[in-house]
């Protein structure tokens, strides 16, 4: 097994196809399109683990965004018939610290679902299960009520979700000290990320989720066993 980065072609459409849209809701997922567009681009950054025989096995997909230095891991997944077989964990931090040696990002986030929010299922997998393995690889939870934007037309927002912070560049820390994060450069990746939606809305969920980041001091991080202490947006 290897890990490659996907440049577009038919490996990026069998991972779309074979590994993502399984594991995700559709209202979760962009588009086969809008992924080979950010490929292209060089904003959306796609890798896969593949076997001896040149099938994916395992797909991690992420967006740059240079101008506040903030990645966001959009998805990860394995599957069906690799999972437990040790691939994931290798994989992420791989892909991590490569992400992380070559960007220079200051903050790397992952939305994931609240497991008070989200019901564990076959065809999706466990958002407990999904929260831990994040946990034991050092992940932090953003104290902010969350939402995913929609992600393009017939799609809708995701609610009940959580936003966790993977990397933290030291000079990040907020003037709470090193367990928040400053608030500039999340604002502008959420304000830029909204955009999706064609605009910022004037809604109380993203009011609520703007002014958490607001609200001084930086936002707390929480340890990833601490969910339940962050305040869930409801749409």
């Amino acid at each position: 097994m290897r890990t490659v980065r996907l440049t577009g072609g038919k490996l990026l459409d069998q991972v779309y196809r074979e590994i993502l849209v399984p594991s995700f809701h559709p209202d979760e997922l962009q588009s086969l399109t809008s992924l080979r567009a950010g490929v292209r681009s060089g904003g959306t950054l796609a890798s896969a683990v593949v076997d001896d025989a040149g099938r994916a096995l395992a797909g991690l997909v992420g967006e740059w965004s240079p101008s506040c230095r903030v990645m966001l891991l959009s998805y990860l997944a394995v599957t069906a018939a690799a999972r437990g077989g040790g691939i994931g964990g290798p994989f992420y931090d791989e892909v991590i610290g490569a992400w992380r040696e070559t960007y220079r990002p200051c903050l790397i986030v992952a939305e994931v679902e609240h497991p008070d929010r989200h019901e564990s299922s076959e065809a999706y997998g466990d958002p407990a299960a999904r929260l831990r393995f994040y946990g034991r690889h050092g992940a932090r939870v953003l104290n902010l009520p969350y939402f995913q934007p929609a992600l393009g037309p017939g799609r809708s927002r995701v609610y009940g979700m959580l936003l966790l912070a993977l990397h933290v560049d030291p000079a990040l820390s907020g003037p709470g000290g090193p367990d928040t994060v400053a608030a500039a450069p999340l604002r502008e990746f959420l304000v830029d990320y909204l955009e999706v939606e064609g605009g910022v809305a004037d809604d109380p969920p993203t009011r609520a989720m703007l002014d958490a980041v607001e609200a001084g001091g930086g936002v707390a991080l929480l340890p990833a066993d601490r969910y339940t202490a962050v305040p869930v947006a409801i749409g």
